[in-house]
């Protein structure tokens, strides 16, 4: 069986941590996905293993303790790969070595200068954003600025204990986003722009077109994988989200589509577009 059938005649299975901040599935022997629930983002990070490292795609929102919760699952040196520089990706970078980002100014500027604590506590750690409790002994933090080790470029591959992970470059929801598609497992990790409900295309730098475009060039790499794992929510997602995906922002574009108006937890208005499994947020 490919992983394709394996994910579609199996149930994930929960693998328990000392830190219940996370939730922990097992995807495969060599895939796991470690979310959080109870934060408003529902941030989703991957521990993707290889026979002598392991990549970690995204660092999530900085509150509960992800190295111990990294080394409970592996004992391989970790590789970070962050999708892009919002604060709900990189959170943790701090607690790990080895970083690859996307050369873009944008996070260029966030491993230089980091993000202080007034800037991650409207972002990330107000309490209207987390279901109690907070971790014990969490009292808030700051993002120090923190070393990349490789700045990748579009279609740079990152080679890691047999690991190959193909460098997209797919803006849209932000300026510098990357999707990472794992040829070895035939995977794509899909960050913020594909996932099974809203895209946030109504941020600073989000831009319906380019997302269309995104879409367009990931249909290209069609056949290349069989399963998407998004950043936010429910964890794997099958390929055909990515037909409906740029169905769904070609009729946002065209004017086709109906929007209601909304506000989010930040304050910033936008229009949302539902399509039954995704919504598109606009500005």
């Amino acid at each position: 069986m490919n992983d394709a059938q394996d994910f579609q005649h199996s149930r994930l299975q929960r693998i328990p941590v000392d830190d219940d901040w996370f939730d922990v599935l097992k995807i495969f022997d060599h895939l796991f996905a470690i979310s959080e629930p109870r934060h408003y983002e529902h941030t989703v990070i991957y521990l993707v293993l290889g026979s002598d490292r392991a990549v970690l795609i995204d660092t999530g929102c900085g509150i509960g303790n992800l190295r111990r919760v990294v080394e409970q699952l592996t004992t391989l040196p970790i590789t970070v790969v962050n999708t892009h520089s919002h604060l709900d990706h990189l959170g943790s970078n701090q607690q790990f070595a080895e970083i690859f980002m996307f050369d873009h100014p944008r996070s260029r500027d966030i491993s230089r200068y980091g993000a202080p604590p007034e800037v991650l506590l409207w972002e990330l750690h107000r309490q209207e954003l987390v279901i109690p409790p907070w971790p014990h002994g969490f009292q808030g933090g700051a993002l120090p600025p923190f070393n990349v080790s490789r700045w990748l470029k579009h279609d740079d591959v990152v080679e890691r204990g047999g690991l190959r992970l193909r460098v997209l470059h797919t803006p849209g929801e932000a300026p510098d986003h990357i999707c990472l598609l794992d040829q070895t497992h035939r995977i794509l990790f899909s960050g913020d722009i594909l996932l099974n409900g809203p895209v946030w295309s109504h941020l600073d730098g989000g831009d319906v077109g380019q997302l269309y475009q995104s879409y367009e060039f990931l249909m290209r790499h069609y056949d290349e994988f069989d399963l998407i794992m998004p950043s936010h929510n429910a964890p794997c997602q099958h390929k055909d989200l990515l037909p409906v995906a740029l169905a769904a922002s070609k009729d946002v574009l065209s004017g086709k589509a109906q929007t209601q108006a909304g506000i989010d937890p930040w304050g910033r208005h936008y229009k949302r577009y539902d399509f039954n499994r995704i919504s598109i947020l606009s500005k």
